[in-house]
């Protein structure tokens, strides 16, 4: 038997069957019979949509961060589904998985993608360029963005940014890469940089001078900042935020070179910028009362869930102190003959939380508590959290605050009436020690050198306030320090990270959960 139109094929024989479809699996049984072997259908499934790859085939680069093979397994099926669902240019595009029963679980992408992470962490310092950079080329796809930097992977054949499966960076979990308020250019769009010209700082910051505007470059090198959440005492912790907020000052000694306009000070406040407690209810029913007394509504379900919380305030960024501090920092280090091996001494404090850690845990029954509330009409009760002082007012109102309970419990919704602890005991409710914990900021020399070049760039005299001024920063006050310092006294703990500040809503509320995440980690500590 012979076909038309292939060349040289024959069939001979007596006996053949002939199978129609395409058969994938065939089975011989005799030496002139071809029958099929039995096929078993199943439904497709969205794995089908993908390249089962062979554990051979598979060079792992990173185990997946769990601790038992349920939370593996977890991890990869969510990262499955959630690359899955979504294509997008701006999405890791998804090639196939591996599966295998020795439990390597893997997801293979397109492109050989690179962490963000990997490109602008260097020794564990945020790069002020290589951040500035990508800063600038998430705003052309999300403008006012803002994107977890163990999400965001480069493409190394185009050099742009798509999201990705979370990558974990050590000390700097959380950090926030923020996208610029706006994505508007001096000379329009240029293609992005090739990933072998990252590590040209020359070559990153000419790309920036033609493309970021000059406002936009110190944003990006101002955000590098890095800081640190030190516990104090109640009275040490009210005489920095009395006196410091807006101040350069020398952490140690606490001696201040360099602080805001007379006319700015007055217009300095703190507010309540997150809460962390284990209750979702108990969270969601906040509410900041007009006489600043922060409130919450405590049901009797929630009673046993209050064993601590954390309370985040920040200064107002109604003056964008930071970055007018980074753009006057060579004039008045030089002016009062600071070494540049003393600059990361200095900074400032933005923010500070209230830890507040059960003492004393009641130990009534839930029935009884329960019941308690019923009969006595008082479901729900409140929590109040006392209003924190402002920077202006005066030193008696500061050490009343340091001195005095920073919380009570009370049955009237607007606090009118305080219940004593003898009154807590009935209902369970907890009684708390309170912690302050503030936040101190400062910069790298990497920080303070890429400034230099701004300056250079623009051929502004690094002693005058040109660079300020050309982008409307206030002009700081500079200072007398007698460089006669005292001791330090140790930390009673540190918490390194960064962050930086910025004069807009959504750069402010980044901000915001980048320190939230390390206020959950001292939560923790605190075995709250």
């Amino acid at each position: 038997m012979s076909f038309n139109r292939c060349s040289n094929f024959t069939i001979t024989a007596e006996q053949v069957s002939n199978v129609y479809g395409s058969q994938t699996n065939i089975r011989h049984l005799h030496g002139n019979l071809v029958l099929p072997a039995q096929q078993t259908r199943r439904e497709q499934t969205k794995w089908d949509d993908y390249r089962h790859v062979q554990p051979c085939d598979v060079y792992l680069t990173r185990p997946l961060a769990s601790d038992t093979q349920v939370e593996r397994d977890e991890t990869f099926k969510q990262d499955f589904n959630q690359f899955t669902h979504i294509r997008s240019p701006y999405v890791a595009q998804l090639f196939g998985y591996n599966d295998n029963q020795s439990g390597s679980l893997a997801l293979i992408f397109y492109d050989a993608l690179i962490p963000l992470s990997c490109v602008v962490f260097k020794n564990n310092e945020l790069s002020p360029f290589l951040h500035t950079y990508f800063r600038h080329q998430l705003g052309l796809w999300q403008p006012r963005g803002s994107i977890d930097m163990g999400d965001l992977w480069i493409n190394p054949r185009s050099g742009t940014l798509c999201i990705g499966p979370h990558v974990q960076i050590p000390s700097h979990e959380g950090s926030m890469l923020l996208s610029y308020p706006s994505n508007l250019t001096p000379n329009g769009h240029l293609p992005p940089l090739s990933i072998q010209t990252f590590s040209d700082t020359n070559t990153t910051f000419d790309y920036l001078t033609r493309t970021v505007p000059t406002l936009n470059i110190i944003r990006g090198i101002t955000r590098c900042g890095s800081v640190f959440w030190k516990r104090m005492t109640d009275a040490d912790a009210a005489s920095i935020l009395q006196t410091l907020p807006n101040t350069v000052y020398h952490f140690c000694s606490q001696k201040i070179i360099a602080r805001v306009p007379v006319e700015v000070r007055d217009r300095i406040y703190y507010y309540l910028t997150g809460v962390y407690v284990i209750s979702d209810a108990i969270r969601e029913s906040l509410d900041v009362m007009e006489d600043g007394l922060v409130r919450f509504r405590v049901m009797p379900t929630d009673v046993q869930c209050v064993e601590g919380m954390t309370l985040q305030y920040f200064l107002s960024s109604a003056n964008p102190f930071p970055h007018s501090w980074m753009t006057q920092a060579h004039r008045i280090f030089t002016q009062l003959c600071i070494d540049e091996d003393k600059w990361e001494e200095y900074g400032m404090h933005d923010a500070f939380c209230l830890l507040f850690k059960c003492k004393i845990q009641n130990s009534i029954p839930y029935e009884t508590t329960s019941t308690t509330f019923k009969l006595g009409g008082a479901a729900p009760v409140y929590l109040f959290i006392r209003p924190i002082p402002q920077p202006s007012v005066n030193d008696k109102t500061w050490s009343s605050w340091a001195q005095g309970a920073k919380y009570f419990w009370s049955s009237d919704p607007f606090g009118k009436e305080e219940m004593s602890e003898a009154m807590q005991l009935p209902l369970a409710l907890p009684s708390f020690t309170c912690e302050i914990v503030v936040c101190q900021q400062y910069w790298h020399q990497s920080a303070y050198d890429a400034i230099r070049m701004l300056h250079c760039y623009h051929y502004f005299d690094l002693s005058t306030t040109d660079l300020a001024s050309s982008v409307g920063f206030p002009i700081l006050e500079v200072v007398g320090d007698d460089n006669q310092f005292e001791a330090c006294e140790d930390s009673v703990e540190m918490t390194s990270g960064f962050k930086g500040s910025e004069d807009n809503d959504i750069q402010n509320k980044a901000s915001e959960e980048e320190d939230y995440s390390v206020l959950a980690e001292l939560e923790e500590e605190n075995g709250a």
